[in-house]
């Protein structure tokens, strides 16, 4: 019986790179969750993170709802079969292929942004490459459909990556979001968000397990407007929302 609907972010909320894993819990209890593309861990989590999953798994309808592309997703080790990814840029249903409407939703609102990306990517490449800075700057796309930009610093360097970042776009066009997360940016268009793909896939949810609580559950600011959607928000108290909101000392 699926007691509760759980909207799951992965990064920093299931797992998290080596580097932000707690230095109390050694590398051998550690389980290995997200991979590159040639089959090396690149994200772990703790053994309580790992029965944390587990506990959602056996209870809940589990749906992740992750910035990741619908490639990195899929070389997530955890067991779904409904998704949000590409930060609300691609939805898939039950069956685990594309929803088609909501891919034709998506193009349809992102007509005309594919400049205004290519734009904002090249200015912070074009800073970065004059402040002599190593900073992988890419718009991300999904098939030919171009959704954000994406920013990171190679040598995970946040502070050096958001005033590149800063100097190259002064003031970003209105409606727009700016996600920073650690060693991350995304510049977001306006039709773009996880809270709009919560919205999408909400109601047929609700429908299926209609006494279901939907959980949101999620680390990063970005993450609150979709949590906002559920009928209860949980979050790691290791986490920016948790530095932003509870009293973390």
């Amino acid at each position: 019986m699926t007691r509760a609907i759980a909207l799951v972010d992965l990064d920093d909320t299931l797992f998290q790179t080596l580097r932000k894993c707690p230095e109390d819990v050694a590398v051998k209890y550690l389980t290995p969750l997200g991979f590159a593309r040639d089959g090396s861990p690149l994200s772990y989590a703790t053994p309580r993170q790992m029965s944390f999953l587990n506990w959602l798994v056996d209870t809940t309808h589990l749906v992740p709802v992750t910035a990741r592309s619908l490639d990195a997703l899929r070389r997530a080790h955890i067991p779904f079969r409904a998704a949000i990814c590409a930060h609300g840029g691609v939805v898939l249903g039950e069956d685990g292929e594309v929803d088609r409407a909501w891919e034709a939703t998506i193009a349809h609102r992102a007509q005309g942004y594919a400049t205004p990306l290519a734009t904002l990517s090249q200015a912070i490449a074009d800073t970065a490459d004059g402040r002599g800075v190593a900073i992988n700057v890419r718009v991300l796309t999904e098939g030919a459909l171009p959704l954000y930009v994406l920013a990171k610093h190679a040598d995970a360097d946040a502070a050096t990556l958001n005033a590149v970042v800063d100097a190259a776009v002064r003031n970003l066009p209105e409606g727009w979001t700016d996600h920073r997360n650690g060693n991350n940016i995304a510049l977001m268009p306006p039709y773009l968000g996880k809270a709009h793909a919560v919205a999408h896939i909400l109601p047929g949810l609700r429908a299926r397990f209609p006494n279901a609580p939907v959980i949101g559950i999620g680390d990063s600011l970005t993450d609150g407007p979709f949590m906002a959607r559920c009928d209860f928000a949980m979050l790691p108290t290791r986490s920016q929302l948790a530095d932003r909101f509870l009293d973390v000392q």
